[in-house]
């Protein structure tokens, strides 16, 4: 099934008008949402389903009615979460049939990544894929009996219908209450198993490296670049890794991604800034969101590629996408908002008609209207590959018919050798057509903005900036990361308890922290110390570290857990493969390695060596899943691993 249609990540179709009124005692519909601090639950407050935020009050409910729980899992800038809720969700006919037989629960995923990753493991285990929308079916106790992505409200295209899943769930709730709780916990019993640790490493070794090595060639794209076919991930985990490995031919295929990466419709030419994928091989049709975590990661790899090469591109690159984050995605208190949307208004600007690129793409008329002068239109359409019925061919639902992406179709030394000119005058020209298709772009309604602050994504963002601002002398970036880094400590850190909060918006914070928030800021601040000498970011990551060792901690088996121990979950997830952004684990042995360097307390870099050895024992059939960890790999090789659960860390 096309990912697209999974919307693995996606944009944003705006609903009707949401009310945000405190609810009275008779109102019904999705009006506690609206008391929720994030901005994807708060969408979905006006819809007649009878919404609850997870918590004590949905299970409570399900228990003294004897309802299962139907669990809908989505996120701000999901194109098809926003498909579903827009045909299904504000349906009287499903509202009726949720509110009547089930007790429905909304989730927002990138604040409730454990609940995400839970049902996703169910999901993906019954049904061999994932994806978002999630639609998970639950007992009172949350355990999980029947998951699946997206459903249309009617039997269409061999995809099973909302409607007609309800009823059928809601019949054999009724009919078989206990097969169908005994199905719900053998299915748990299944996903524990599945999630237990393996034996750690006892040794790590170069062989570890060599067999990510060969993983990683054999998975290359030659022609384009990149790791895979359609769709393509940028995966700035392994751009970083194969940049900063000893491996020649890891570093030039690292290279060449990223010079076709940036050359592509994947990298928004005008503005800066990376969509979040291409979905096609060659890096131009994009989906059209901008996620933080991908501006830093990615950028992050160029600023790598920079240093090594010592070529203006990458830099230009990276500051390019910096500058676009600092100007686009950073709040008025400091911190930087999750995402930009996909979806905008097109035409009118009332916001009732969405359309995915709406904002980034051009018609023939528009480009028209845009450069008044022909010679202008000519320099903009053999630049950026424009054609008069659109350039987006290898759209896979056709949603961008007649519109053109901008992508880099022949560079400075092409055009000026087509229009029989010099370099300079070519430079001039095309900044030129940029500075006017930009100006027009700008009046366009525009991008919606998921505007919470997660903890994680801005902790890889002061990385990005802190590194930026050492390496390309720019004061403003340091700047940047350290007033993001003051921010998240005043409002999203209790001095207090040592506690850290997942998210902040609007002046309210969200949910308790987890393991990656931990790790993420305490990188964050270890970069700032390192680059500036500051002393004052090394004793809040130390905090940060000393908590995450208490709360999330394996002490069986090493590594870290997503949730802390009294987290309540069925199932406790430890997090070993870089996904969109990077894994926890491995986040976690770079900051124990560089607060153990920063201190000189080698019990940190015990527990880096240990966390290395779990993750590497999961992962050794497939160690290039894990290549945030591997890019530390060599500094691990030098002394045995201390056996976890030992008080001193010494090696039993």
């Amino acid at each position: 099934m096309n990912s697209r249609w999974h919307c693995f990540t996606a944009s944003l179709v705006l609903l009707t008008a949401v009310t945000l009124a405190f609810a009275t005692a008779d109102e019904t519909g999705g009006w506690r949402l609206a008391e929720e601090s994030s901005p994807y639950l708060q969408m979905h407050a006006g819809n007649p389903v009878e919404w609850f935020p997870w918590g004590t009050a949905a299970f409570e409910k399900a228990r003294r009615e004897n309802k299962p729980l139907f669990i809908s899992i989505g996120y701000f800038t999901c194109h098809w979460c926003h498909v579903m809720a827009r045909e299904s969700f504000i349906n009287p006919e499903i509202a009726a049939l949720l509110n009547r037989n089930f007790v429905s629960i909304k989730i927002d995923r990138e604040q409730r990544p454990d609940l995400d990753a839970a049902y996703m493991k169910y999901v993906v285990a019954t049904r061999g894929q994932g994806g978002w929308p999630m639609s998970v079916w639950a007992t009172p106790d949350g355990y999980p009996f029947v998951g699946g992505t997206y459903f249309p409200p009617e039997d269409a295209g061999g995809r099973r219908g909302l409607k007609q899943m309800l009823q059928q769930i809601s019949e054999l709730w009724n009919t078989d209450t206990d097969g169908v709780r005994a199905t719900a916990e053998r299915a748990v019993v299944m996903l524990r198993r599945l999630g237990s640790s393996a034996e750690p490493l006892k040794q790590l070794t170069s062989d570890t490296l060599e067999t990510a090595r060969r993983m990683i060639a054999g998975q290359y794209d030659e022609l384009q670049g990149g790791f895979s076919p359609a769709p393509k991930f940028p995966q700035p985990a392994r751009l970083l890794f194969l940049l900063q490995d000893d491996d020649k031919a890891g570093v030039d295929m690292a290279l060449f991604t990223l010079d076709r990466m940036a050359a592509g419709g994947i990298n928004d030419q005008l503005g800066g800034g990376f969509h979040r994928y291409s979905t096609d091989f060659e890096w131009r049709v994009p989906h059209f969101e901008k996620m933080l975590y991908d501006q830093a990661l990615i950028a992050r790899a160029y600023l790598v590629a920079a240093r090594l090469t010592g070529t203006d591109r990458y830099a230009d690159t990276a500051r390019h996408m910096l500058d676009f984050t600092l100007a686009q995605m950073q709040s008025p208190q400091g911190g930087f908002y999750s995402a930009l949307s996909a979806d905008s208004p097109a035409g009118s600007g009332s916001g009732e008609h969405m359309q995915e690129g709406a904002y980034y793409t051009w018609t023939q008329a528009q480009l028209e209207a845009a450069l008044d002068e022909r010679l202008l239109r000519d320099w903009a359409s053999a630049r950026y590959g424009i054609k008069e019925h659109g350039n987006a061919i290898s759209d896979p639902l056709g949603e961008l018919a007649g519109r053109n992406v901008l992508y880099v179709a022949r560079d400075l030394n092409a055009l000026a050798q087509l229009f029989d000119t010099d370099l300079l005058t070519a430079r001039l020209r095309m900044a030129a057509v940029d500075a006017r298709l930009l100006a027009a772009r700008q009046q366009r309604p525009a991008v919606p903005v998921d505007d919470k602050v997660v903890t994680a994504w801005n902790g890889y963002l002061i990385t990005t900036l802190a590194q930026a601002g050492h390496q390309l002398n720019q004061p403003r970036y340091l700047e940047a990361a350290a007033r993001a880094a003051d921010f998240i400590l005043t409002s999203l850190y209790d001095d207090k308890t040592g506690r850290l909060y997942r998210d902040w918006r609007a002046g309210v914070r969200g949910v308790p922290g987890f393991s990656d928030d931990y790790a993420a800021l305490a990188e964050g601040l270890l970069m700032l110390h390192r680059v500036t000498g500051d002393k004052r970011w090394l004793l809040p990551a130390q905090r940060l570290v000393d908590t995450q060792l208490q709360l999330f901690r394996d002490d069986k088996a090493g590594g870290f857990y997503r949730t802390p121990r009294d987290s309540g979950l069925w199932i406790r997830e430890k997090e070993a493969v870089d996904g969109a952004t990077v894994a926890a684990n491995g986040v976690s042995v770079h900051v124990l390695l560089e607060l153990a360097r920063a201190t000189g307390n080698d019990d940190y870099r015990d527990r880096a060596r240990q966390t290395a050895a779990w993750a590497g024992a999961q992962l050794v059939a497939a160690p290039d899943s894990m290549a945030y960890t591997l890019i530390r790999w060599p500094e691990l090789l030098q002394r045995p691993v201390p056996v976890a659960g030992t008080e001193d860390g010494d090696e039993k």
